[in-house]
Order: C-alpha cells, then sequence, then structure tokens
C-alpha cells in the first residue's frame, strides 16, 4: 500500500506512517518529544521533504522542557500562554523564553510547559523605553508610529522574534536621535545568556554605518565589499555587500548555492533552526560545513537595502564570543 520501506525502528522508538501535514515540528509536539531527538532517531530521513506514507520512527521517551526554576503545567483546552502568564503572574517573555521548543500559536492540549517563577517587570535599556504590544500591532507600524526604524527596534529586542509578536508581551522603542554615537553598548548573546559590549562606530563607502566590537577590524576590501574579521583569528570573517535593491533574489540563491557546494553539501536554514531572531527575517539563510570549516551566506533587506552577508567560520577552537559577536555587529548595521 505504501511506497516507502517500512525500517526497523531501534529500541526505545516505534514505528508511525507519515501522514497528510506531519512535520518533524508537529510529531515531536504530538508525541512529546524533540526535533533533534526525531532526527536522531532517523538519520535516513530529511525533516523537509517528508512523504505520505513514509515510515520512521518516534522516540518512546517523552521529554519535556528544562524546568530547573519552575513548575510544569500540562497544556488544557482554551490556554492561551497570554492567558497563562497572567494566572501566574509572570511575564509573556519569561513564559516563552521558558519553552524555547514551542509555537505560541499551536498550544495542543495534553502539551507539557514549564512556568518559571515570578520575575521582575522587563526593564528596557538606557535610550528605549517599553511599550506593550496591542492587536495588529507590527515592528513597521511600531516603527512608523515611533520615528524609527524596523532594524532599530529589532535590535533594541535582542531576544524577541519579530514575525511572532504577542498581545501584551512589553518591547522596547528606541527614542529618535539626530546624531550616532561614537561608541555604544551592543547584545551580544553568548550561550543564551546576553552580554553588553562597547563598540565603535564605522562607516563604509558603500552607504551605511556599522558598530565594531574590540577584537574586531572592519575594512574596504574591495569596491562594493567590506571585510569585517577577528584581530585574535584572523580566519573568522564576514564580507558585506550592499546588493543592488532590484537584484534577482533567485539568482543570487543559485549563486550561493554553487558557491557553498564548493565547500559541502548546502542547506537552507529556516525559523528556528536560525538561532537569532533578527536574521529569520532574511531573503534565505545558507549554510555548508564540512570537518574544518563552515560557510553561512546570508541576503537580507535592512531597512530598504539589500545586503549579503558571507561568513567563513573554521570550525576550530576560537575565543568565546567570536561567532556571536559577528551576528551582534552585523545587527547594528543600518542606513542614514
Amino acid at each position: 500500500m505504501y511506497p516507502y520501506y517500512r525500517q526497523p525502528c531501534p529500541p526505545g522508538t516505534f514505528p508511525y506512517i507519515i501522514q497528510p501535514g506531519d512535520t518533524f515540528y508537529r510529531l515531536a509536539l504530538r508525541f512529546r518529544t524533540t526535533v533533534p531527538a526525531l532526527i536522531s532517531a532517523n538519520p535516513l530521513a530529511t525533516p523537509d521533504t517528508l512523504q505520505i506514507g513514509q515510515s520512521i520512527c518516534i522516540p518512546r521517551q517523552q521529554i519535556y522542557p528544562a524546568c530547573l526554576e519552575g513548575n510544569y503545567y500540562t497544556i488544557r483546552s482554551g490556554d492561551t500562554l497570554y492567558g497563562i502568564a497572567r494566572t501566574y503572574n509572570i511575564s509573556l517573555a519569561d513564559l516563552v523564553e521558558a519553552n524555547p521548543g514551542i509555537n505560541p500559536y499551536m498550544l495542543m492540549v495534553g502539551q507539557v510547559i514549564c512556568i518559571p517563577l515570578a520575575t521582575p517587570p522587563q526593564t528596557c535599556p538606557p535610550d528605549t523605553t517599553p511599550y506593550v504590544i496591542q492587536r495588529g500591532d507590527t515592528f513597521t507600524k511600531l516603527a512608523q508610529q515611533f520615528n524609527t526604524t524596523v532594524s532599530a527596534i529589532v535590535r533594541a529586542n535582542p531576544t524577541l522574534n519579530p514575525t511572532a509578536l504577542l498581545i501584551g508581551q512589553t518591547v522596547c522603542i528606541p527614542r529618535p536621535s539626530q546624531t550616532l554615537p561614537a561608541t555604544k553598548n551592543i547584545p551580544v548573546i553568548v550561550e543564551g545568556e546576553t552580554e553588553y559590549r562597547q563598540a565603535k562606530l564605522q562607516h563604509s563607502e558603500q552607504g551605511y554605518y556599522i558598530y565594531v566590537l574590540d577584537r574586531f577590524q572592519f575594512t574596504a576590501e574591495e569596491p562594493r565589499r567590506d571585510l569585517l574579521f577577528s584581530t585574535f583569528d584572523d580566519r573568522f570573517f564576514v564580507r558585506i555587500e550592499r546588493l543592488p535593491n532590484n537584484a534577482n533574489i533567485e539568482d543570487l540563491r543559485e549563486n550561493a548555492l554553487t558557491e557553498l557546494r564548493l565547500i559541502g553539501t548546502p542547506h537552507e536554514m529556516k525559523g528556528e533552526e536560525i538561532f537569532d531572531p533578527f536574521f529569520r527575517n532574511g531573503r534565505f539563510f545558507l549554510h555548508a560545513s564540512i570537518p574544518t570549516v563552515s560557510k553561512n551566506i546570508i541576503v537580507m533587506e535592512i531597512d530598504g537595502s539589500l545586503f549579503r552577508f558571507t561568513m567563513h567560520l573554521p570550525n576550530a577552537e576560537a575565543a568565546e564570543g567570536i561567532i556571536p559577536s559577528f551576528y551582534a555587529m552585523m545587527k547594528t548595521i543600518d542606513v542614514r
């Protein structure tokens, strides 16, 4: 009946036949496991190309979100994260942060989540003001309302996903500024912790600016290309190109895939595969790696301008925070 061979499942798993609409994410929620656990149990399956009738193996062990300081809660009919946050007197942002593997808009009855201990209300960094998300709000609307830019709002809220704003969520809105400070502290996320480190303002001949951290250097490489590299280990670098706004995205994608095939098999990262919400809004995020090196090619629009980032990242022991620092600096890019 099915065109696929029903593979024998290893101990601790049971067989399952893919049905219409199934994804590894939905199966992880349904069977209370995780996407990485499903991938590990099905090394020959490709999560992005599941086929109806295909046989996979489901881990029997029910894996719950880590909840070292808090309590578990089982989702009931009618529950929303906003309602749960109000019931337990915690912020919506803290509840989302305590459950990184869930989709706030697809809660399922019987799903287990973590309720963290009550925490103080979110405080906003200097030169920003708190704002509570209302129905219909988007970062684009907020940028227009408060005379700022989408990129500035994203940089002020490094842990938020712009495409999944929740009513009642608090965001920090940057205050308009006529002049750019020569230095400022920018958020760098290292091993899940946000650190604020001082960076210096640099201007590119391509017509944009960027804030550069200590132990990194920013220089023009050739016309329409800049180079951002680590002075601790200059094998780590990012090439930055400002592209014509009318550039063909599919042509850019094919060129990037061809370039990455020189490294290994390219993979397009999407959604929560991309650890930083800022880059989830890109036109594409491609990755390839071999044991010695990884390479990312990202194309995204920043305040109306198209940029391509080519990240060259050796798979070697590096100073703590080199790669997170690259992402933090790339997020400061703006066009004035």
